[in-house]
């Protein structure tokens, strides 16, 4: 570095002195001359190779004889960024900043500003059973049927999805009494919570601080019969703690992206996230402003684009701002490539406090809503209890694609996440209008699974159908196998139409249509999975 370059590092520290008020640093270095490590697991390789996503120089670790020698000068290292080729430090000193500064290998430092964020608030009442709830009873699923059929998720249990092999990372702020709770009792008994890691502390206990991410995650995971079922009953999870409800600093941001590093290393599919970050009242100068929410400027949402560059999918609620004066969403919620999820009532009708879009650059937000108003959760008596907000439509909606993304698995069709997105947005209500509020409107999971094998490549080949378009009756053409089960659904998912094929045959007539009406249909092969579009 010459001279000019290093009177240029000592001009921009005073700069950051002159505002900053926080020891924390980003250190950003300007290579990976020294490593050629690609931190990622055996898992998450696999993943990467299966999918063709690339490896590149986000993947390899950061060089380690950089790291250490900052901590020659004292500098406490928090964590390590690949994504960022940068490490987050505390340094109190002044001098010795500058000194770290005019490294050859530094490419520059940036401040921790102190910064708030608006708090996805829980309910903290207790509400009786709601008489405007679904009058459809389920012995098994009890009072949270609603939440889950509301987006199609009864079907897809239905059949036998409940998110097996998939795994999900829950970023929240604690996960008081989930090691011991009964509601949880299915998770632990079947092995499904196999990571835990807080990134405030630096270990492997989340079981405390905030029964937040104990709710949002009995929304996904809980089980208890006549009481709560969660969307993806038997996913594998992992819990990080990212959040510390004790500080309301910037600082939380660079918590959820290492833990989005430490879960794209590890292999996971789905990120569920119900944080979100936006103004704070009492610091103008530090907080965000609506034209940071472009799906570009912020470091989590960075992070979250990220990660989903990495075959991620991030699902993150939209937030409760809707009554406040910042009604947008807030960030990582409008990364371009994150599902952002909002708040409706039991009717469908959107709930005021549900954060609204676009973004800031005119992107559709939120993407979809879910139930989040009254959502039968768990809290950290196990108690049965009703909650409100984003917080946990969010995770409604990471479950379900999770049984989603099983469910087409198991048809021997590949997807990535952003077609697993593509699914749930053009399988919602306002799919063909959608609007700031609802987004593309309430999905339905168990018709976004309909959907994905209409394009399937053998179909053509396994089953033919005439005439299409049809007036009065149609033919089946192809090998049905005895005890093969073919079903027709509506747009809606709904099944309109059920036979069963008696004996082995070639050929098979329907022409009962009492519960036809003009329109598409979606017919079910169960034998080969085939699904054709009938008009």
């Amino acid at each position: 570095m010459d001279l000019k370059n290093k009177f240029l590092s000592i001009i921009l520290f005073i700069s950051f002195f002159s505002y900053a008020d926080s020891s924390l640093w980003w250190i950003y270095f300007s290579d990976k001359s020294c490593s050629n490590k690609i931190a990622l697991s055996q898992k998450s390789i696999e993943k990467r190779n299966k999918k063709n996503i690339p490896f590149d120089f986000h993947d390899i670790s950061v060089c380690e004889d950089y790291i250490d020698e900052i901590k020659k000068y004292g500098a406490d290292v928090r964590f390590v960024s690949r994504w960022l080729n940068a490490i987050s430090v505390e340094v109190d000193s002044e001098t010795i900043l500058e000194i770290i500064g005019m490294l050859d290998f530094v490419h520059k430092i940036e401040p921790l500003k102190k910064k708030s964020r608006i708090k996805f608030k829980e309910n903290d009442f207790w509400d009786n059973y709601k008489s405007s709830f679904s009058k459809r009873k389920s012995s098994i699923y009890g009072p949270s049927f609603n939440q889950i059929e509301m987006i199609g998720g009864v079907q897809l249990h239905e059949n036998g999805y409940f998110g097996d092999n998939i795994s999900v990372a829950v970023f929240d702020a604690g996960f008081t009494g989930v090691d011991i709770l009964p509601v949880f009792n299915n998770l632990w008994d079947n092995n499904k919570i196999i990571f835990t890691h807080d990134l405030i502390n630096n270990n492997q206990n989340v079981f405390d601080y905030s029964q937040h991410g104990t709710m949002v995650l009995s929304v996904m995971g809980g089980h208890m019969v006549d009481s709560l079922i969660g969307a993806a009953p038997m996913a594998n999870y992992l819990l990080f703690r990212t959040e510390d409800s004790e500080s309301e600093t910037i600082v939380e941001e660079d918590y959820w992206a290492a833990a989005a590093e430490l879960a794209d290393s590890i292999g996971v599919d789905i990120i569920n996230s119900s944080l979100g970050y936006t103004i704070m009242y009492d610091d103008t100068i530090n907080s965000h402003t609506y034209s940071d929410m472009d799906g570009n400027t912020t470091i989590i949402t960075k992070a979250a684009d990220r990660a989903a560059s990495r075959g991620i999918l991030v699902v993150n609620s939209a937030g409760n701002s809707g009554l406040n004066s910042w009604y947008y969403i807030g960030a990582p919620a409008d990364g371009d490539s994150v599902l952002a999820v909002g708040a409706v009532d039991y009717l469908g009708n959107i709930a005021s406090f549900s954060s609204r879009g676009p973004s800031f650059d005119g992107r559709i937000k939120p993407n979809v809503c879910a139930k989040g108003m009254s959502v039968v959760v768990a809290d950290q008596d196990s108690s049965i209890r009703y909650a409100n907000g984003t917080s946990f439509s969010a995770p409604l909606v990471s479950g379900l694609s999770a049984c989603l993304w099983q469910a087409i698995l198991s048809t021997n069709i590949d997807v990535s996440n952003m077609d697993i997105i593509s699914l749930i947005q053009e399988s919602s209500s306002l799919f063909s209008n959608p609007n700031d509020s609802l987004g593309y409107g309430i999905p339905n999971f168990y018709l976004s699974f309909l959907n994905s094998s209409i394009d399937s490549p053998n179909y053509e080949s396994q089953i033919n159908i005439f005439p299409n378009p049809f007036d009065n009756l149609f033919h089946l053409n192809g090998c049905f196998e005895e005890n093969t089960q073919i079903n027709f659904y509506d747009l809606n998912g709904k099944l309109v139409y059920s036979k069963a094929v008696i004996q082995t045959t070639d050929f098979i007539v329907v022409d009962d249509f009492d519960k036809f009406r003009p329109g598409l249909y979606l017919l079910n092969y169960k034998d080969y999975n085939q699904i054709i579009i009938k008009k």
